[in-house]
């Protein structure tokens, strides 16, 4: 017999209609566009959905949190999945090197390199918990016009010991990362100077 497919276990558990509508956000400012999926929150500043400084551990006091989208359901219900989170910040008047240093610093793992909309960015990856890991968060850097781009990819968890949920499989775990690279992946960044 083929395996069952479950909702929220085996399969994602996405409303069949999900709200907010899916839409594009653009800062004029920096020349940054990204599309935010439908079933997203989204705000321009932090703190009404986020808390930048404690999730994203290698962020500089100097950030300007510029749009943060949060998904407004749960896919793995079941599961000690607590949210997933799209952060885009950056630092006027910032160095190559404090920008890069923000993915191998306090914890961050460096990864390799990679270009978003055909600039380099760095990369690293953080994963933290007080009793399990808690948080997740994939960090981007680059340089643009003096300026430091930063996009932060976090998935937040609680731990199974004392909660009874199950522990997020690698597979659901690889569903909201996809998520998160979907919107990563949809960064658009003006061609201005560089």
């Amino acid at each position: 017999m083929p395996p069952r497919s479950l909702k929220g276990l085996t399969e994602p558990a996405d409303p069949d209609d999900p709200k907010p509508a899916a839409r594009d956000f653009t800062d004029r400012r920096y020349q940054v566009s990204f599309h935010i999926p439908a079933g997203w929150n989204f705000e321009r500043k932090d703190g009404l959905l986020s808390n930048f400084g404690v999730e994203t551990r290698t962020a500089r006091a100097r950030s300007d949190v510029r749009g943060v989208a949060e998904i407004n359901f749960n896919p793995w219900p079941p599961t000690t999945f607590a949210g997933a989170l799209f952060y885009y910040s950056v630092i006027p008047r910032a160095t190559a090197s404090t920008c890069a240093a923000q993915t191998t610093s306090r914890g961050m793992k460096p990864l390799p390199d990679t270009e978003i909309s055909g600039l380099h960015f760095h990369h690293g990856r953080d994963n933290h918990g007080a009793v399990c890991t808690e948080a997740r968060d994939e960090a981007f850097t680059a340089m643009r016009a003096g300026t430091c781009l930063r996009f932060d990819l976090v998935i937040n968890t609680f731990c199974s010991q004392t909660s009874g949920a199950m522990d997020m499989t690698p597979d659901q775990l690889k569903d909201v990362q996809t998520r998160l690279a979907g919107i990563l992946g949809s960064v658009k960044i003006g061609s201005g100077s560089r």
